[in-house]
């Protein structure tokens, strides 16, 4: 199982040396192929095969990575029918080439491969018996399992490349060719490719004598290291080099100086996270052949390897220790309409849907059953006369479901169905799922988790290994009582209680019956959600018509089976699900329900979800399969939030970035502010969270690297930063980089700090926290893309591996950036901290400052300075936190949970108290905590809605508020010489067409010069004019922004200056109010008075930061208006000449 620290078991030398095996062409159609000799690549990097005849040496062979295999299994593919010529191919190989006793299919392997998650290829082998078949299929599982359980290096995945093309060089010399089309795969980049050849060439002189240039030369890492640097460049890190060290080279103690300092977060333990010691390095260097004295390759040699990865690896391994939690502390990977390859119309459905997304670590998936034919229940998204989707056996589904299970993770997997079926078929359903599973479906609840009020739900742990079925739980009394029932009412039954919920049966329905006009699904839905529509309401006689002969109620068997998913109907209210206190009653409910109840009892739902699981399912009038973000719903502790695992956009980004925490088990342990009881949570808190010490990011972009790998044509390429999280963390579409024009090997986009730094000043939930880096081209195709939790970031210079929209990996595709994390510290609380790390500097501030202030006080500030700054450092290890602001914390609940990687002990300087309240100190970036202004008491709505007390300045307006920030208007924009050159080109070249344009229809006098132009030019000028039009509305953007920047430039300079300004009159005036008061004889009115400015200062900081980005959002809006109106223009431009030229 995926997230285990097992030692790499190695490859049996047969599949090293290579087997023959008959490799088919077009199985399903033709039996087509030829006997190929398969074998694995000894770095585990391949799977390549080349044709067993003797002509054949001299051709390539093909491969492909081990590590895009997607799924491996004994028989042809699932969605292939068999051969339409069985009996020839057992005539043909029966006894000449496999065993004739031994049963034909099992010695069939089929192999998926690819970065497509929906439509991966596949390749068919046959080989000479079962046996080997199943060694096959057993050592590429396994392999392929491999490439997940640990992070790869920018470096790895450059080897690996440079493997495929030693592997598939028809002879034992390789060329120069070879190696730039593995680096340049398209045929129309020629010139990209000659200049590389060139440079190589110049470069690696080996590559000059063929004689040398052998498979086994690329097995030497210093050579393929040497063929990364010549074809990347790699200026940028010679720039880095040279500053930083001030050398040409260095020894290795400077190294290891520089690596513990900056590229090391200094908040981790250092017992748990050690330093970099000598030994350590030497291990390192040897590794990577470095000597006594690094230079600049050494340097960029060492930012590739896998000792400098982006992320932490340890929250990407498995912790078995923490699976030890109720099932409904996690956040569960979740699947919906898995079945489906597309939308939900006119949509392929799959059994190899549930490989695939039980493969990848989903553990919900669901299955949408119907009647089907010859008494066979089957899976589709509707009636196919409605939905027109393809159906798929049930029996097929639940055979996929329990092969792939548990081979990427052991713990539960929980099938959510939604039942359509009769009774009859219902019964088959519970049959198959008895008969298929065996012992892993879970029939019986566990005798120390019963299902009474009170009771949790049992643990990951405890449910290893066990399937779990999601449905209705209806008791027989109430199912006899149904038998005499209306037809009415049996439907209604089928429709909500068999599996999903009343919610989800609306969706449904509107999904399929309106599924031809999404506007009036919306208003259909919007109608249902209004009036509470009922089950049997419209779309109830609908499904009565459907199932008209069908008078069985639900069936009892299938109800059997379930036990701690029980499907509850539509959620009513938190009061009668707090009073049931069952933890097994889950509710499934569809994203507008989940949004209004998380808008109108925001902490009420998050504790409901402490105690029960929710499961949040995309609103039906999303035919596409487009996705909500799941973030939105995880961030009031929703275990299952739903996605179309189908559909390549941001939300299954983030959602398949998520679950590759803890080992890719499926399961995420929720933080514990959203599963201890005595922990209050607001998702939408926007100052801080009980417990949790926010985080700063800064990340700046320095490069990118082998973006051509990915793109057929030359690249322009920008970068954009995305944060997702809670609402008052995320930011979105505000932070970019600069152009890089036709450049795809190297593109450098640090400019200037402006352009590719970019901070996230106060992350309060930073468990919740992910960074995506977009990499896109100049026409808004992206390129890659990668998401990033902001707590495993790691500080300094990394390479960012780059994936596709499935996130799979693009090989060596990297961004090159610099990372800063740290702890949050308030600028209140800046200063006091910087003093407490740095004490000898702060002494020299002092005394700047009074240099500065020359007055009368001087003396006495300086010798109250001079006083706290040593009592702080004399407190180190000594103080306690007063009592008056110490407070006694419950952990009833996951008592002393501590995040993994907080320094835990430091000697005896564990705690500074100061003022009355306590701070870490051990490491630079650890803020002090700042201190409560309202009692333990208080509500966090009283904290956060509260208005400025009387402690804040008297200070109300700042000129920031009344500053007038207003765009120019699009007449004086048109006027700027970057637009008006557009209309002087073609005044010169169609004289009067723009005054034609301008005025047509509106006054005879304009009619008559649309005469004259008609007369002048003919059709053919049409086209010039509209890209005119377009390319003087990209002019108007592009001026639009330049204003917007300098506009920005100038809030971001008055906020910097006001707030500079507030820092220091509160200082001054702190000081002088403490002059004459003994802090030994009256320490609470010297504690009083600095309270009070800490918080007059935080106040005064959070009014001038929201007025800030106030009028930030103003100028956004006036600038999204001057757009808008520049489009409206242009394409009124279009239909005048269109229609000017049309009479």
């Amino acid at each position: 199982m995926l997230g285990r620290k097992e030692a790499p078991q190695p490859v049996p030398s047969l599949l090293l040396a290579g087997t023959r095996v008959f490799k088919f062409k077009n199985l399903p159609d033709h039996v087509q192929g030829e006997f190929v000799k398969l074998a694995i690549s000894a770095n585990k990097h391949v799977l390549f095969w080349r044709s067993s005849t003797e002509e054949s040496e001299e051709r390539e062979a093909d491969a492909i990575f081990v590590d895009e295999v997607v799924d491996v299994f004994i028989g042809c593919p699932n969605e292939s029918a068999k051969p339409k010529d069985d009996a020839r191919i057992r005539r043909v190989f029966a006894g000449t080439f496999t065993a004739a006793a031994c049963v034909f299919n099992d010695c069939f392997v089929t192999v998926m491969y690819g970065r497509d998650f929906v439509n991966p290829h596949s390749l068919v082998f046959l080989t000479d018996s079962s046996e080997m078949a199943k060694l096959w299929s057993t050592e590429l599982r396994r392999l392929s399992l491999e490439s997940y359980t640990d992070l790869k290096s920018t470096f790895y995945y450059w080897q690996r490349l440079i493997s495929k093309v030693q592997h598939t060089m028809p002879s034992e010399s390789i060329t120069v060719k070879q190696l730039v089309d593995a680096i340049f795969p398209s045929a129309r980049l020629k010139e990209e490719k000659k200049h590389l050849e060139k440079s190589l060439l110049k470069h690696v002189p080996i590559l000059k004598e063929k004689k040398r240039v052998t498979q086994s030369l690329l097995d030497d890492e210093s050579f393929v290291f040497t063929l990364y640097k010549e074809v990347t460049g790699r200026h940028e890190v010679e720039d880095i080099f040279k500053k930083r060290f001030s050398a040409d080279t260095i020894n290795s103690l400077e190294f290891r100086v520089y690596i513990n300092k900056f590229q090391r977060d200094p908040r981790l333990n250092e017992v748990l996270y050690p330093v970099l010691t000598e030994q350590g390095w030497n291990k390192i260097a040897a590794e990577l052949s470095i000597g006594d004295r690094l230079n600049c390759d050494d340097f960029l040699h060492y930012l590739v390897s896998s000792h400098n990865l982006a992320l932490r690896r340890d929250r990407f391994t498995l912790k078995e220790e923490d699976m030890h939690k109720p099932l409904s502390h996690y956040f569960i990977n979740s699947s919906h309409n898995t079945y489906l390859k597309g939308r939900q119309m006119k949509s392929r459905s799959a059994v190899s849907m549930y490989r695939y997304a039980l493969l990848a670590g989903c553990r919900s998936v669901e299955l949408d059953c119907w009647d089907g034919p010859n008494n066979e229940p089957m899976i589709t998204h509707g009636p196919t006369h409605i939905c027109f989707c393809t159906t798929i056996p049930f029996r097929d589904v639940i055979q996929a479901i329990a092969e792939t299970a548990f081979i990427t993770s052991d713990f539960p997997v929980i099938l959510s169905f939604e039942n359509h079926c009769s009774f009859k078929q219902q019964s088959k359903m519970a049959q198959y799922c008895k008969e298929i599973f065996g012992d892993l479906l879970l029939t019986d609840t566990l005798p120390d988790y019963p299902i009474v009020a009170g009771v949790n739900l049992p643990s990951p742990y405890v449910l290893r290994r066990k399937i779990l079925i999601k449905n209705k739980k209806i008791e027989r009394k109430a199912d006899m009582r149904r038998c005499g029932s209306s037809r009415s009412v049996m439907v209604n039954q089928q429709s909500t209680d068999s599996g999903g919920t009343e919610d989800e049966a609306v969706e449904r329905s509107v999904t399929r019956i309106y599924i031809g006009d999404s506007y009036e699904a919306d208003q259909i839905l919007s109608s249902a959600n209004n009036n509470n529509v009922e089950s049997s309401s419209p779309h109830g006689s609908i499904r009565e018509k459907e199932k008209e002969e069908n008078d069985e109620p639900v069936g009892t068997e299938l109800s059997d089976l379930v036990n701690y998913m029980r499907a509850m109907g539509k959620f009513t209210s938190f009061v009668e699900a707090d009073t049931r206190q069952i933890s097994s009653e889950m509710y499934s409910m569809n994203e507008t329900k989940a949004i209004d109840l998380l808008k109108q009892h925001a902490e009420r739902f998050v504790n409901h979800n402490k105690r029960q699981i929710t499961r949040v399912f995309p609103r039906g009038s999303r035919v596409d399969s487009s996705n909500f973000m799941p973030m939105v719903f995880w961030n009031c502790g929703c275990q299952m939030a739903a996605v179309n695992l189908q559909t390549a956009d941001v939300p299954n980004q983030v959602n398949f970035a998520f679950f590759e925490q803890n080992g890719r088990s499926g399961y995420v342990l929720k933080p514990s502010c959203m599963r201890r009881r005595n922990i209050r949570f607001d998702p939408f808190e926007t100052d801080k969270v009980e417990n949790v010490v926010p985080n700063s990011v800064t990340i700046t972009i320095i490069s990118g690297q082998l973006f051509n790998l990915v793109s057929d044509r030359k690249l322009s390429t920008y970068v954009e930063v995305d944060l997702y999280g809670l609402p008052s963390d995320s930011c979105k579409k505000l932070y970019k980089t600069r152009t890089v024009p036709n450049e795809g090997i190297n593109p450098i986009f640090y400019d200037k700090p402006a352009n590719s730094t970019f901070k996230f000043e106060k992350i309060i939930l930073p468990e919740m926290a992910y960074l995506r880096l977009t990499v896109m081209d100049e026409s808004q195709k992206m390129i890659g893309q990668r998401v990033l939790p902001v707590t495993a970031l790691q500080p300094g210079y990394r390479h960012v591996l780059l994936r596709n929209a499935f996130n799979r990996p693009l090989g060596p595709v990297s961004l090159f950036v610099h990372i800063d994390v740290q702890d949050y510290v308030c600028d209140a609380h800046r200063d006091l901290v910087d003093a407490l790390q740095n004490p000898i500097l702060a002494m020299n501030k002092v005394k700047a400052l009074e240099t500065v202030l020359e007055n009368p006080t001087d003396f006495a500030s300086k010798v109250e300075q001079n006083k706290r700054l040593l009592e702080v450092l004399e407190s180190i290890g000594k103080g306690s936190p007063s009592s008056e602001f110490s407070t006694s914390v419950d952990t009833t609940d996951d008592s002393f949970e501590k995040e993994p990687g907080r320094l835990e002990k430091q000697a005896s300087f564990d705690k500074v108290s100061m003022s009355g309240f306590e701070t870490d100190i051990s490491t630079p970036h650890t803020p002090i905590s700042p201190i409560s202004e309202y009692s333990f008491t208080k509500s966090a709505s009283d904290k956060k809605h509260i208005a400025l007390s009387e402690l804040v300045a008297s200070k109300s307006d700042f000129y920031l508020q009344q500053m007038v920030v207003s765009m120019p208007t699009l007449e004086k924009l048109e006027n700027h010489p970057k637009v008006s050159k557009h209309d002087k080109f073609i005044r010169k070249k169609y004289p009067r067409m723009l005054e034609a344009v301008a005025g047509f229809g509106e006054h005879n006098s304009y009619q008559l010069i649309a005469d004259d132009v008609r007369a002048a030019f003919d059709r053919s000028v049409i086209q010039s004019i509209v890209k005119f039009a377009r390319d003087k509305n990209d002019a108007l953007h592009s001026v639009i922004e330049t204003e917007r920047k300098k506009l920005q430039k100038r809030i971001e300079m008055t906020h910097d200056s006001e707030l500079k300004s507030i820092n220091k009159i509160n200082q001054k005036s702190r000081l002088e109010e403490t002059i004459g008061i003994d802090k030994r004889l009256n320490p609470n009115e010297y504690r009083r008075i600095s309270e009070k400015y800490v918080r007059r200062g935080v106040e005064e900081n959070r009014k001038l930061q929201s007025i800030r980005n106030k009028r930030i959002s103003e100028l956004n809006d006036q600038v999204n208006a001057l757009k808008l109106e520049a489009n409206v223009r242009m394409e009124e431009t279009i239909h005048r000449v269109n229609q000017i030229f049309s009479k």
